[in-house]
């Protein structure tokens, strides 16, 4: 009796037509080649409208920024920083210090490093500022004590206790000599770039802005000096002096 042979797995269609279902089942459960080759790419958008401020002086902008990764990989942001210019001549650079969490919130979270995975978005109310050199906070902190001890002396007396009262002229000057020196916010056209610096540096996103300062604004910034010797913007804040609201636009 002729013995029969079988057929070698490797001939048999049906072995290989199993074997091309699932591959093709596989490689649609996978992103598309061009995007798991392709870099992070990362898009920066800023809403229209800023906050302007500043602490004694020292300038302070409050922003919604907006990244995205719509590039195929994930990238790390390292930092961010907005540079000024006034009617074409530097003014200087504000590191993102902190942000928002949500924008109810009132306590800020610290910024630092975090990565953006392919297609994730990051979007917060982020404050740009310079903190006072070790030099300026000892100035500051001098000051401050010497301006809260003279006014809280005052209130203990009976017919200070349920107002407002000023501090001494000479206990109001080293606040004043630091807002002279420290504030910016005159008038003028302000160009504003905003960097965010990545782990790749070929990924770097960067943005152009522009807005004025009216007369009528710098005033609205600089008059809070004049609360000092009340301690409104030292070591209280009333709803006073919030800052100024400006439209940017695209450069």
């Amino acid at each position: 009796m002729e013995q029969m042979t079988s057929m070698p797995f490797y001939l048999d269609w049906s072995f290989w037509a199993v074997i091309v279902a699932a591959i093709a089942i596989i490689l649609s459960q996978l992103p598309p080649i061009h995007i798991i080759v392709r870099r992070a790419k990362i898009e920066m958008e800023l809403y229209s409208r800023i906050l302007v401020t500043h602490k004694v002086g020292n300038p302070n902008i409050q922003l919604h920024l907006i990244l995205t990764n719509v590039g195929g990989r994930s990238v790390r942001i390292r930092s961010i920083s907005l540079s000024l210019k006034r009617d074409g001549k530097e003014i200087g650079v504000l590191p993102a210090q902190n942000y928002l969490e949500n924008p109810n919130d009132k306590t800020n979270v610290l910024l630092t490093s975090f990565e953006l995975k392919s297609k994730d978005e990051w979007a917060h109310i982020v404050n740009f500022l310079n903190y006072f050199s070790r030099t300026d906070e000892k100035k500051y902190r001098n000051a401050e004590v010497l301006l809260k001890n003279d006014i809280q002396s005052k209130r203990i007396l009976p017919d200070n206790k349920d107002r407002l009262v000023e501090a001494d002229s000479k206990n109001v000057t080293a606040l004043l000599e630091m807002f002279n020196e420290k504030f910016v916010w005159f008038p003028g056209d302000y160009e504003l770039s905003v960097l965010a610096m990545t782990s790749d540096k070929k990924v770097n996103a960067l943005k152009n802005y522009r807005f004025t300062l009216f007369e009528s604004d710098s005033s609205e910034l600089s008059k809070v000096k004049d609360d000092y010797k009340l301690g409104d913007g030292i070591y209280w804040n009333s709803e006073n002096h919030p800052g100024v609201i400006l439209q940017i636009t695209g450069a």
